[in-house]
Formats: C-alpha cells, structure tokens, sequence
C-alpha cells in the first residue's frame, strides 16, 4: 500500500458499529430491523473488516512468528472487556437497589446471586452475559493472528482449507467455548466458528498490504453476488416473520446459525463485500467530508464498541421498564445514541490529530 488509509474500512466499520447498537438496544424494531439485511448483520461485517485491519497491521512478510504486538492488543481488549463488566455490574446493581426488580438489570441479573464465584468465571471468560461476547471472541482471535500469519506464508492454501475444516468441524459437532451466563452455557460467538471470517479477512488484507487486487471486478460474479445479496433481504425477513416456511427444513437452523457462523451467513458477508469493494460509489462515500464521522467512527472502533455496549445496556434498562415506549422516544434515543457513538469518535480522532501536530512542531523545533 503507498501508505494512505483505506477510507472503505473504516466506512464499513462505522456502519457496522452503528448497526450493532441498534440491534442490541433491543427496541420494539431492533430484531426486525436485524433481520431485515439479509442472512447475515453486522457482526460477520465487523469480524470480516477486524482480520482485514489485523492484516494491515500486524503482518510482516516472512519474518517468522512475531506475537507481540497482537498480543499485546489482545491483552487491551481483554482489559476492556473486563472494565465493561464491572461497568455494567454496577449499572444492575443500581438498578436493582432502585427499582428491586432484579429483571431490570436484565442481561446482569443473576450475577449478583454468587457475584464472587462469577466474578472468577468472568476473569476467565466463562462468564459473559450478553452483548459482552464479542470482545472476548476477537481476543482469541487475535492470539490465534500470528500463527495464521506464518501458515499463510508457508501455504495460503492450506491456512484457508484448515480454516474452513475447523469451522465445519466446530459446527457439526456443536464444539464451543463454556458460558455460564447463557442459557445455552457455551460462547454465543464461537471462535472456533467465527475463525474462518476472521481468517478469510486476513488473507485479503495481506493482499490489500502487498499491492495485490482484492475482490477484483469480475461480471459474473458481480452479477451472484448482487442477487444474493439483494435476495437475501425479502427472503430472510419473510422466514424470520412466519410468512413462508424454509426450503431447507430442519437445516434451516445450521446454514443461518450465528454462533456457528452459518454457510448462508459467509456467503452473504462475502458477497456484500465484493459489491462494497467493486461499486464505485461507495469508494467516492467513503471519501467523501460528509461521511468523515462515520469513518472516524471505525478508525475507533473499540472506544466506539465499548460506548455502544454500555448505551445499548442502558437502552434494555429503560425499555424494560417501559416496554410501551412511544415509537418515537424510541427513535430519539436510537438518534442520540448513535450521535454520541460519532461524538465520540470525532474527539478521539481530534485528539489524535493534536498530538500528531505536537510531535511534528517539536521535531521542526528541535530541527
């Protein structure tokens, strides 16, 4: 690469940031609206985009097993993780001295029934309440980058099919991590499902660092992956409504599992990104001042997470106590929500720039 950010990335990124707090609000629309873009959401988008960004910026061609910087970024997130936790334990708690409805504190509630023991369970990652999957899962992955750094220079080939036969592997045969927070008691984000997206962005993100093509413009393949994509949306959103019954019967639930990362699930992913990386228009949106804040939105990404997790957390708290919420108070803290999550954003990158300036002053004044 000539060394010049690419703004489709951190487009996507922030979109995908967005998305995920409006599904996990819970409002009256949020599943619905979840459902309403396909077999897959924002989640496979933003796994996809992290292995690409991992790529970017961890790879070093043929230099061997390099762990430390990827696993010093594990290290953060899992800190993060953890800071999430204790936040949103104390959050449940004050609710539930304020309220004394310990269903208000909705996905925290049984942790206060043996907060000691489940206070080690989550130091180890065996308990995670929902939406505080996710950081866990990309910690993982990213302990898994360097060894999948030096199998893709040994053999791109055999890291892709090694990949793609531990996820069948993991998802035939139901192989996950413990959770003791879920009623499923296993991860709802399965690694060793979840890899295979992780890994398919890393292959393209080494080709995105070496100059080589990614997701080159080919007609027909354009064309399938337009009417996937564009099919996806009326069909699975008519399956999720009771309108029609699924063609594949029993197998419906495997090829559009999200903690096994469903085949139907991959497709669509893949094929929203060959449409995003081939349609000239969203190159131009990605770059376009208009759009800079969503942009600087997925160059932040964890800070963004984090404040969407905990401004999601707080929306199920009020929506749970006012399950009747007029539509359109439900639509101003959808609005404000996603407003912070850019304010956000917008600071950090402000502060970045600040510093980079500093940096630069004092280097011509020492000059």
């Amino acid at each position: 690469m000539n060394g010049e950010r690419e703004n489709r990335i951190d487009l996507l990124r922030g979109l995908s940031l967005l998305l995920i707090f409006i599904g996990h609000a819970q409002f009256t629309f949020s599943l619905t609206f979840q459902q309403s873009r396909g077999f897959c959401d924002a989640s496979e988008m933003f796994v996809l985009l992290a292995g690409m960004s991992c790529a970017l910026a961890y790879y070093r061609p043929d230099t061997g097993l390099r762990l430390e910087r990827p696993w010093k970024r594990a290290l953060r997130l899992y800190l993060v993780h953890l800071l999430l936790f204790v936040v949103m334990a104390i959050i449940s708690a004050l609710v539930v001295m304020a309220f004394g409805q310990t269903a208000l504190a909705a996905d925290m509630a049984d942790f206060w029934q043996d907060p000691f023991y489940q206070g080690l369970q989550a130091l180890s990652l065996s308990y995670m309440p929902g939406n505080l999957d996710i950081l866990p899962m990309y910690v993982v992955l990213l302990l898994f980058a360097p060894f999948a750094f030096l199998l893709h220079d040994w053999s791109k080939s055999t890291l892709l099919g090694l990949s793609c036969f531990i996820w069948f592997v993991a998802g035939l045969g139901h192989i996950n991590f413990p959770n003791a927070a879920l009623e499923g008691r296993t991860w709802y984000f399965d690694p060793l499902s979840w890899q295979f997206i992780f890994v398919i962005g890393i292959y393209l993100g080494v080709r995105m660092k070496r100059g080589q093509p990614v997701l080159p413009y080919n007609k027909a393949v354009f064309a399938a992956a337009a009417v996937f994509a564009a099919a996806a949306i009326p069909l699975n959103l008519a399956l999720h409504l009771g309108v029609v019954d699924s063609p594949f019967g029993a197998l419906h639930h495997q090829l559009v599992s999200k903690t096994n990362g469903g085949p139907l699930r991959i497709i669509n992913v893949l094929a929203i990104l060959y449409l995003a990386w081939n349609i000239p228009a969203v190159k131009a949106a990605a770059d376009h001042p208009g759009l800079r804040l969503i942009c600087v939105a997925g160059r932040h990404s964890l800070a963004v997470f984090s404040a969407g997790i905990l401004l999601s957390f707080a929306a199920v708290v009020l929506m749970t106590l006012d399950p009747d919420m007029p539509i359109v108070l439900q639509m101003l803290l959808l609005a404000g929500g996603c407003a912070l999550q850019l304010v956000i954003g917008w600071m950090l990158e402000a502060r970045k720039t600040a510093k980079a300036e500093a940096i630069s002053y004092g280097l011509r004044s020492a000059a």
